[in-house]
């Protein structure tokens, strides 16, 4: 059983860090933006500057190994992208038990994920990814069980053994979109498989966690923690401050939305999902693969390791306290040296004046308040926003729907993942994916 206790800590950023690069000289127009007609509602990739950055990088020959629920190996979006398929369910945490070309995303976590960091770009298909042409490595540690709620969990064990997989594996990156109910102390098998994996050269990018209340949990650990920011560029309602983390970012995670702000305005992070289709979730699971995407960019141009989570953190926006926001706001395209991303006001424009028009009606009927993978408000669970692209649909056209019944258990798996109080999971013990209703007990492991 893992016993977690335990309070993340502060990244300070190392004095002897990589040196920021000049800024490239701007370019006398600004670049072409990919024809993803769900683009320009992604206010997320404009807020990093990850448009600027793709003239100097977009992750070729790099794998983001996105250990979590699965991934939808035959999304529209994604199967492009896989470059390894594998169930690491029941390994007692053997990274030799993981199970090649085996399992599904039962619960959408995963696939929502892997599209932030690296989907197909530029093919006239739903969205970007922050890594355009890195590869996706699916590892399922994380699987749909259903008790007091319906959410993906599974055993630090393998989750480790996953994380060990990845690295023996072909990763640059390991996104970790999940955690203990208190995100304290992970517990010695996760740990170890951490810094097991950078001693592979390889990267982990893991999510501050959902709860609000405690700080995340790594203090020595060398992975990135990412707190997740809202669109306005403030720290979202809902996300743990980083605490002593040693290496730190925040990066876009959103707000909680409705289908009709999900469709003109979205607070959240619109990404793939089960069904080839695309939802908005809020949540410090959506931050991490930011980072991770950004992490694939510098990867490619060259940098190391060390070189690349250097750069990362010097070239951040400073926002504040570092024990609340870490380095500050991920920037990657002054990480690449690549012109600066727009103001707040100009990317909002840009949104604005592009957005898609549905090709359907909103069915918004028996809506809630969405929260997605977000806690919001103290109030009732609620549902994904999703977002459908029909597979014939007119350039430029979303269909946005809600669940009909979000009393019961709709056809996809609920997305709002639990965040219990502190005192009442002192000693929770499996992985969950970190997500936000309110919840209590059970030891697991979360989305955030």
């Amino acid at each position: 059983m893992l016993s977690l206790v335990g309070v993340l800590v502060v990244a300070v950023f190392a004095a002897g860090a990589t040196a920021a690069p000049a800024p490239a000289a701007a370019a006398a127009s600004a670049p072409k933006p990919p024809d993803d007609p769900v683009f320009p509602l992604q206010w997320n990739l404009q807020a990093i500057g990850a448009p600027s950055a793709w003239a100097t990088a977009t992750g070729q020959g790099t794998v983001i190994a996105i250990v979590d629920s699965g991934v939808e190996v035959d999304h529209e979006d994604l199967a492009s992208k896989i470059v390894g398929h594998v169930s690491c369910l029941g390994t007692n945490g053997s990274p030799s038990q993981c199970t090649p070309n085996a399992g599904v995303d039962d619960d959408g976590h995963g696939t929502h994920v892997a599209g932030i960091a690296a989907a197909a770009t530029n093919n006239g298909i739903g969205i970007a990814g922050v890594a355009p042409d890195a590869g996706v490595l699916d590892v399922k540690a994380l699987a749909e069980r259903c008790t007091l709620s319906c959410t993906a969990s599974g055993t630090a064990d393998d989750v480790a053994a996953g994380i060990r997989y990845a690295a023996d594996h072909g990763a640059t990156v390991i996104n970790l979109s999940l955690g203990n109910t208190t995100q304290s102390v992970f517990g010695p098998a996760f740990s170890a498989a951490i810094r097991y994996a950078w001693s592979k050269g390889v990267i982990s990018v893991v999510a501050a966690g959902n709860d609000a209340l405690l700080p995340s949990g790594f203090s020595d650990e060398p992975a990135i923690v990412v707190g997740a920011l809202a669109r306005d560029g403030t720290k979202a309602s809902y996300a743990n401050t980083i605490g002593n983390a040693k290496w730190a970012l925040m990066a876009p995670g959103g707000e909680a939305d409705t289908a009709q702000s999900c469709q003109s305005h979205p607070e959240g992070i619109i990404s793939t999902y089960l069904g080839n289709r695309y939802v908005c979730l809020a949540g410090t699971s959506m931050a991490a693969p930011h980072v991770a995407g950004a992490a694939a960019l510098l990867r490619s141009i060259g940098l190391g390791p060390q070189e690349t989570v250097d750069r990362l953190l010097a070239t951040a926006r400073p926002l504040g306290d570092h024990a609340v926001y870490g380095a500050g706001a991920l920037d990657v395209a002054a990480a690449v040296g690549a012109p600066p991303p727009p103001s707040t006001a100009e990317a909002a424009a840009v949104i604005t004046t592009a957005t898609p028009t549905a090709s359907a009606p909103v069915d918004a009927t028996g809506a809630t308040t969405p929260a997605g993978d977000s806690p919001g408000p103290a109030t009732a669970p609620a549902e994904p926003v999703p977002v459908r692209v029909p597979p014939r649909a007119t350039p430029g056209g979303v269909t946005m729907q809600l669940p009909a019944d979000q009393g019961s258990s709709p056809p996809v798996a609920p997305v709002a993942v639990a965040v219990a109080l502190a005192t009442m999971v002192a000693t929770a013990s499996a992985w969950q994916l970190v997500r936000g209703t309110a919840r209590s007990g059970g030891r697991s492991l979360r989305h955030r």
